[in-house]
């Protein structure tokens, strides 16, 4: 057995001591998983995310001991997942109904769920606040809403929070939230008021950028601070949610694809804890939210597949693999992402061609990899890292059913089925046959 490692030709390998897992997978091991569960399935190593949550949250407790996270859903709602966010403290941060259902279902209280999103429904809304949930409102039609839910319920407190939408000094302008310097914030602040047992306890900002500099990150968490400052009573607010968006930890062959430095969670820290911490230096201090998603799950995914065919289309060589660009990058980007190649091939030579590994779609973007430079054989098996953000949320069950998830203890080598590879049933199931 030849471990194949391209760690050159921006073909890292474990970008970290702690990568347990591509530290101690083997031909053979992936081989006897793929006999059991196919040819394509997700590794989760939770060891990794319970690391990364813990980590993000101390660097910013060491400066401002009032943070909490709330974990983005969205972003991987693998059920093992979440439920290890509720035991460790955090919160669950939800967009939609379903969500909300998934961190009921799984033992999450009702005060420890964030409820964001542009759409809810009035019983989504009616539901999450009676039960005590914050509620971050994004547009004036939950107003409506809030005022119909708070005269079937006069006796019950309704806390909520606002998103707000300011000036972060990028050309696009941001679609969600009350806009701060338009005069829509302040009128829905007024409105608020005018309902006698409604309390708006916190305020909340989120901008989904491609941008995730420290610069900008300063900038947001100053603006939030004089909102704060400028609408509200020192003592009102009982929370400043700077949303999230963060980078995760990356390897090096990542880092090289991004226009712009990738911020450590250090890095964001400082940013961010340092000034609510010269801001609120006595008293009754408000709780600093961050909603991280793909900074905490994303390196804690692996994909993998087997080669399935080589062949030479006039000058383009092209490698057939057993997943699809779903699978690993469903907002088809054109990041390669780091990759490991296991092969039971003995190669005596350093020959290596340029190669695009493709997918089993019928799509010509279709291409998991753009110019893979190394040895590939029939019968190789292909780890992806770094899938665990958005992948499985967004993986639809085109053409092929989504693969399994499989969680992996590297220090046992034992194996446990966290979502089994779907089948007809579960794509056609809402059908009328």
């Amino acid at each position: 057995m030849n471990y194949v490692e391209y760690e050159k030709n921006n073909c890292l390998g474990p970008h970290n001591k702690m990568d347990l897992v591509m530290n101690t997978l083997t031909i053979e091991l992936v081989r006897s998983w793929a006999n059991e569960y196919g040819d394509a399935f997700y590794i989760l190593d939770t060891d990794a995310f319970r690391r990364n949550y813990q980590e993000l949250l101390g660097e910013f407790t060491r400066i401002y001991n009032k943070t909490s996270l709330a974990y983005s859903y969205k972003t991987n709602y693998i059920p093992k997942l979440c439920k290890m966010v509720n035991l460790l403290g955090g919160y669950a941060e939800v967009v939609s109904r379903m969500e909300y259902d998934l961190a009921v279902e799984i033992g999450v209280p009702p005060n420890k769920i964030i409820f964001n999103g542009p759409y809810k429904k009035m019983e989504d809304l009616e539901r999450a606040l009676l039960a005590g949930a914050l509620v971050n409102l994004d547009s004036s039609y939950e107003l409506e809403y809030i005022r119909t839910i708070a005269k079937k319920s006069p006796t019950k407190k309704l806390k909520v929070g606002l998103r707000c939408n300011f000036d972060i000094g990028e050309k696009k302008v941001s679609r969600f939230g009350f806009d701060v310097e338009g005069g829509e914030f302040t009128n829905i602040i007024d409105e608020l008021k005018s309902i006698k047992n409604c309390i708006i306890c916190g305020i909340h900002c989120h901008f989904s950028t491609s941008h995730r500099s420290v610069e900008s990150y300063i900038r947001r968490t100053r603006s939030m601070l004089e909102i704060a400052n400028a609408y509200f009573n020192r003592d009102q607010l009982r929370y400043i949610n700077i949303g999230g968006g963060f980078f995760g930890k990356l390897s090096l062959s990542l880092k090289k694809q991004f226009n712009n430095p990738a911020p450590s969670y250090r890095d964001y820290a400082n940013s961010i804890a340092d000034q609510f911490a010269r801001r609120f230096e006595k008293g009754d201090r408000p709780k600093l939210i961050l909603e991280p998603g793909t900074a905490v799950a994303a390196d804690t995914m692996y994909f993998v597949c087997k080669v399935i065919e080589l062949k030479t289309i006039r000058s383009r060589e092209v490698a057939l693999v057993t997943g699809n660009i779903y699978n690993i990058k469903p907002t088809l980007n054109d990041i390669n992402l780091p990759i490991r190649v296991l092969s039971s091939e003995a190669f005596e030579t350093d020959s290596k061609k340029t190669v695009d590994i493709v997918g089993t779609t019928c799509k010509e973007d279709d291409c998991l990899y753009k110019g893979f430079k190394g040895i590939l054989s029939h019968g190789d098996y292909i780890v992806f890292s770094n899938v665990g953000a958005y992948t499985i949320v967004l993986n639809p069950p085109f053409i092929h059913p989504c693969p399994p998830v499989l969680e992996y203890d590297a220090g046992t080598e034992k194996i446990k089925v966290i979502k089994r590879q779907e089948s007809l049933k579960d794509v056609f199931t809402t059908y009328t046959l």
